[in-house]
């Protein structure tokens, strides 16, 4: 791309060279991104903080939490001052990484460096407590969060009614959901998923079967995620019957199975030793191109010692062993 620039007689700035270390840490080639810095340099142009910025982002994005603080570091000696952008990718990198003892301190850091956390700030704080087991300090920092004017978006609900239904907290996810206005967040199907998935989880089969109808009332669209949730929750409640309508319906309404969805429906029926029914889905699931994941594969070879030799779920089995 450089040299396609130069030979139209255009000199790269500053600006051309964020886009192209953005753009390769994007894609994970943070050494490339690396190496067009040090070109950047070479040519008399001056790195500044959106290109640190990107740097420390890509390897975040790779889980090279060390690498990042290096950057950040030669950052402050360079007198260039990180801003709310800098300091979220490392944010979300601790997060990730589970190192949430390190992103609280840094949280508070940058406060009283007076720099103002943003939602997307509070997003990756939310979510890093919610997986480190906090889900207390999770729900005091959304409160605070509110208080300080920072409004939540969609990305902020998805992550507290998921921490909190992970949590077993499945009742207080529902009076959260109830209690938005927003006509944008209440139609938005994935809120409902994880609602839905939630409240199966945790052992509340009939509050997800109430949400899906409720969906469908709000003449929402379910997604595959939403039917292949709907389908285990019948399986769950012994409504097998109910659970095969529904993956007829989904097809004719145009949302297609999927390999999960295959794979939860007969490894259901498996459990249940429902196995005419489980061969006919197998037969079906391979016939569209999609494979047994290695629990279903697994409860498959478990059936080997109970079943004849001349059954059809004998010749699955012999295919499926042949191709793994």
């Amino acid at each position: 791309m450089l040299r396609d620039m130069e030979e139209e007689g255009v000199s790269p700035t500053v600006a051309t060279f964020n886009i192209l270390v953005n753009s390769f840490c994007k894609q994970g080639s943070v050494k490339d991104a690396e190496l067009a810095v040090q070109e950047m340099v070479r040519r008399g142009l001056c790195p500044n903080v959106i290109t640190y910025s990107a740097l420390i982002d890509g390897y975040c994005l790779r889980g090279e939490i060390d690498e990042a603080e290096k950057v950040l570091n030669g950052m402050t000696e360079k007198d260039l001052a990180p801003n709310i952008i800098t300091y979220n990718s490392l944010i979300n990198g601790y997060c990730k990484k589970k190192q949430i003892d390190k992103a609280r301190h840094l949280f508070q850091e940058i406060q009283d460096k007076g720099l103002i956390p943003d939602v997307i700030t509070y997003n990756s704080m939310l979510q890093g407590l919610f997986e480190s087991g906090n889900p207390a300090a999770a729900r005091e920092l959304f409160n605070k969060m509110q208080a300080k004017g920072v409004a939540p978006n969609i990305y902020t609900y998805r992550i507290l009614l998921h921490g909190m239904c992970k949590n077993s907290e499945c009742y207080d996810a529902l009076a959260l959901f109830r209690s938005l206005e927003s006509k944008e967040l209440m139609e938005d199907v994935g809120l409902y998923n994880i609602l839905i998935d939630g409240c199966s989880k945790c052992g509340k089969p009939n509050l997800a079967v109430d949400l899906f109808d409720k969906l469908l009332l709000e003449g929402l669209k379910p997604t595959v995620r939403t039917y292949t949730v709907m389908i285990s929750v019948h399986c769950q409640q012994g409504l097998f019957g109910k659970a095969k309508e529904l993956l007829r319906n989904m097809e004719e309404k145009g949302c297609l199975a999927n390999s999960v969805t295959y794979n939860v429906i007969v490894q259901e029926f498996l459990k249940e030793k429902a196995f005419e029914e489980a061969e006919i889905l197998l037969e079906e699931m391979i016939s569209r191109g999609f494979s047994p994941d290695s629990t279903t594969f697994e409860m498959l070879l478990n059936q080997i010692p109970s079943t004849r030799q001349d059954s059809p779920m004998q010749t699955i089995i012999q295919k499926l062993t042949n191709i793994k």
